[in-house]
C-alpha cells in the first residue's frame, strides 16, 4: 500500500506532490470503529461462548449494512436477526481460529503488524498536521449546523467549470427566467423540474433530493439552502455543477447525528478542503522536518553513475534494473542517515519487496523519488512510536480487524476448501457413477435470413411472411440470404449461424430445435423490429463426454458437494463448541424500532428474560436483505 501512496510524489521539484501522500493517508482507516449514541457500551446483544457482542458492535454492523442509523432503524425484529446471526457465525469462526493457534501465523501476522504501521502513519498526521491546522472552533460549528437536516428540491442548469461569460451569462439568464416563473406561483416546481432540470438523478422525482445534513452538498449549495425557510424558492445559485433553483420543503432535527466526540474525525475530514493549502504547507515543513532530523544527505555523484548504468543501451533488458551491476557497484552508496547508508543493494533488496520498481530511471529526481519512498515511512513510524500513537484506539482496531480478518479466511480454508479430494480417482470415480450428468447439448447449424422492419420500406411483418412464402416453395434460400438478409456479422459466411444450443439466439434457437434437416420456418419474432427466416441445415444430437471433456465440471460439482458437506459438518461442530444466548430487548432497543419497522417485523419484543437460546438456522441460509442507499446530492 505504502509503495502506491508514494509513487508519484516527493519529487524535488513539485513540493506539493511530495506531501499529497501524507494527506492520502489520512483518508484510508481513520474511522475504523464507528461508535454510535444510545445504549451503554456494556449492554450485550448476544453471548456466543466465551465471548459477548454489544450493542455498539450490533449497531456498527447495522449501519455498515443498511448505510444510515435510519435506514437502520427502519429494520424489522427478523431483519436485525439475520444481521445478528451473520455477526455469531464470524464470531464462532474466529474462535475456532483462535483455538486453531491461527493467530500466531507468521504471514497473517506480518499483514497485521504492516496494517498497525499504516494506521499510525495515517494517527500521525491527525495529531501532528490536521488536529493542528483545522481550528477545534471552526469543527464545533460544523457540528452545530449539523444539528438540523432539510428536505429540498432543485433544478439544475448545466455549466462546465471555467466557462467564459459568453457561455455561462445565457445560462444565468435562464436561471432567472425559471426562477421569475415559480416565483409568480402558477407552475408546480415538480412539474417543470421534470421538463427542464438537467440533473438526470433527479428530474425525474421533481427536482427531489431529500433529506440531507450539513456538510452533504457543496459549499454554495448548502450555504443557501439552510438559510432558507420551509416553503421557500431561493434564487439561483451557483455552484460547480451549474445553477440551482432551489426550494426547501421541509426542515427537521438530524436523527443521525451522533456525539462531538464521535463525529469530531469525520467534520475535519470534510474540513480539509477549506484549509488545503494550509494541510500542505504544513506537511512539507513537517517532512523537511523529519528529513533534517535524520541528517539525510544524498551522493549525487553515484546516483548519476546508477543512472548512466541503468540507462546504457547495452545494460541487459529483463525485469531487473539491477541485474547489470556488479558486486562492487552494488556496493554504492546512495544516501546516508543517521544510524545507516542505502546502498544499490539494498534498492535491489527493496524493490524485489515490492514486486519491482515500474517506473524508469531518466534523471536524479526519479533516484531520490525512490529512495524517499523507502525511507520516509520508516521515519513517520518510528515518529509514531516515539508519540506512543502505536497504542491509540485506532492503531489498535486497525491490527486486530486485519488479524482477525486474516484468521477468519484461515480457519474457513482448513476446515473446508483445504480438506477437499478431488485427485482424479476421486474425479473418475464420480464421473463413472454419473455419466448421464455429462453429456454434450444437442446442437444445430442454421442458414438464416434476418430482416428489421422499416415500414417506410415496405419491410414489415406480411414483407417477411412474403419472402418466407418463396424460400418455402423453393425459391433458392441463399440467393434471398445475400439480397434480404440485414445480419452483417453473418452475409460472409453464407447467413451461416452455428452450431447453436437451444440456449442462444432466443426464439430462433428454440424454434430450430423443432425443425427438422432441410425444413424453413416462419417468420420468427426477434424482439420488437425484426424476424428471422431460417432454414436447418444439419443437426446433432447429445453424445456422452470423455473424462477430459467433462472433467472441469466434475470437479467443479466435487469441490461444491464436498465443500458443502465439510462445511455442514464444520458448523455443527462450531454449534456445540460456542453456545448461544441472545438478548432481544437490546436487539430492539440498541436503537429505537421505528413503528414501520415494528409493522413489517411481525415479531413482537419478547417478553419476560430477555436472555435465550438461539434456535439454530440451516447452515448456509443466505441474508436476502438489502439496503437501498439513501438519497444523496451533489
Amino acid at each position: 500500500m505504502l509503495s502506491t501512496l508514494f509513487s508519484s510524489n516527493l519529487s524535488r521539484r513539485e513540493p506539493d506532490r511530495r506531501i499529497a501522500w501524507l494527506l492520502i493517508l489520512a483518508v484510508g482507516l481513520l474511522g475504523l470503529a464507528v461508535i454510535l449514541g444510545g445504549c451503554s457500551k456494556g449492554d450485550v446483544v448476544a453471548k456466543v461462548g466465551s465471548k459477548s457482542i454489544t450493542a455498539t458492535q450490533f449497531k456498527d454492523e447495522m449501519v455498515k449494512r443498511y448505510r444510515t442509523l435510519d435506514f437502520a432503524s427502519q429494520r424489522s425484529l427478523e431483519e436485525r436477526k439475520e444481521v445478528l446471526k451473520s455477526m455469531i457465525d464470524q464470531q464462532r469462526k474466529l474462535q475456532d481460529a483462535y483455538r486453531l493457534g491461527l493467530d500466531d501465523d507468521s504471514l497473517t501476522q506480518k499483514m497485521a503488524n504492516d496494517t498497525r504501521e499504516q494506521a499510525a502513519i495515517q494517527e500521525l498526521y491527525k495529531v501532528e498536521i490536521l488536529d493542528k491546522v483545522i481550528p477545534q472552533a471552526e469543527i464545533k460549528v460544523f457540528y452545530d449546523k449539523m444539528g438540523e437536516e432539510i428536505k429540498a428540491s432543485h433544478i439544475l442548469l448545466k455549466l462546465p467549470m471555467d466557462a467564459p461569460d459568453s457561455v455561462a451569462t445565457p445560462v444565468k439568464v435562464r436561471a432567472d427566467s425559471i426562477y421569475n416563473v415559480l416565483l409568480k406561483g402558477d407552475v408546480d416546481f415538480a412539474d417543470l423540474a421534470k421538463k427542464v432540470s438537467e440533473d438526470m438523478t433527479t428530474a425525474q422525482n421533481g427536482g427531489d433530493l431529500g433529506f440531507f445534513g450539513w456538510g452533504r452538498m457543496v459549499d454554495e449549495f448548502q450555504e443557501t439552502a439552510f438559510k432558507m425557510k420551509s416553503g421557500e424558492l431561493g434564487k439561483p445559485v451557483k455552484t460547480s455543477y451549474g445553477y440551482h433553483i432551489i426550494k426547501v420543503m421541509e426542515r427537521r432535527p438530524n436523527p443521525n447525528r451522533k456525539s462531538f466526540a464521535e463525529e469530531q474525525e469525520n467534520i475535519s475530514q470534510q474540513l480539509r478542503r477549506k484549509y488545503q493549502t494550509q494541510l500542505n504547507q504544513a506537511a512539507q515543513a513537517y517532512l523537511d522536518t523529519l528529513k533534517s532530523q535524520h541528517q539525510l544527505k544524498y551522493n549525487y555523484a553515484n546516483i548519476q553513475k546508477i543512472l548512466d548504468k541503468v540507462n546504457d543501451p547495452a545494460a541487459p533488458q529483463n525485469n531487473s534494473m539491477f541485474a547489470g551491476f556488479t558486486a562492487e557497484e552494488k556496493k554504492w552508496e546512495v544516501v546516508t542517515m543517521t544510524g545507516q547508508t542505502l546502498t544499490v543493494a539494498d534498492l535491489e533488496r527493496e524493490a524485489a519487496k515490492m514486486g519491482g520498481m515500474q517506473q524508469s530511471w531518466r534523471d536524479q529526481k526519479a533516484v531520490i523519488s525512490a529512495v524517499e519512498r523507502l525511507v520516509i515511512p520508516k521515519f513517520l513510524g518510528e515518529r509514531a512510536k516515539e508519540i506512543k500513537l502505536y497504542s491509540a484506539k485506532s492503531v489498535a482496531d486497525a491490527y486486530t480487524n486485519t488479524l482477525e480478518s486474516r484468521m477468519i479466511q484461515m480457519v474457513e480454508s482448513n476446515q473446508v476448501e483445504n480438506r477437499i479430494n478431488a485427485s482424479d480417482s476421486v474425479l473418475m470415480g464420480y464421473y463413472q457413477n454419473h455419466l448421464n450428468e455429462f453429456m454434450t447439448d444437442s446442437t444445430v447449424m442454421v442458414q438464416e435470413i434476418y430482416i428489421m422492419t422499416d415500414a417506410a420500406k415496405g419491410r414489415d411483418e406480411a414483407f417477411t411472411r412474403q419472402i418466407a412464402g418463396r424460400a418455402q416453395k423453393g425459391e433458392n434460400f441463399l440467393a434471398l440470404v445475400k439480397k434480404y438478409t440485414d445480419r452483417k456479422s453473418s452475409i460472409e459466411n453464407d447467413g451461416k449461424i452455428g452450431p447453436l444450443t437451444s440456449r442462444q439466439y432466443g426464439e430462433m434457437g428454440k424454434a430450430a430445435f423443432k425443425l427438422e434437416v432441410g425444413q424453413i420456418s416462419d417468420p420468427i419474432p426477434m424482439g420488437a423490429r425484426a424476424y428471422s427466416i431460417i432454414k436447418v441445415l444439419e443437426k446433432t444430437h447429445p453424445r456422452q463426454k470423455t473424462y477430459e471433456e467433462a472433467k472441469p465440471l466434475v470437479e467443479r460439482q466435487i469441490r461444491v458437494q464436498q465443500g458443502d458437506s465439510l462445511r455442514t459438518a464444520w458448523l455443527a461442530d462450531m454449534e456445540k463448541r460456542y453456545s448461544i444466548m441472545i438478548n432481544d430487548q437490546v436487539l430492539v432497543s440498541a436503537f429505537p424500532m421505528k413503528p414501520e419497522a415494528t409493522d413489517m417485523g411481525k415479531t413482537p419484543p419478547p417478553q419476560g428474560n430477555p436472555m435465550r437460546s438461539m434456535p439454530q438456522t440451516p447452515p448456509g441460509t443466505p441474508n436476502p436483505h438489502q439496503a437501498a442507499p439513501p438519497q444523496g446530492g451533489k
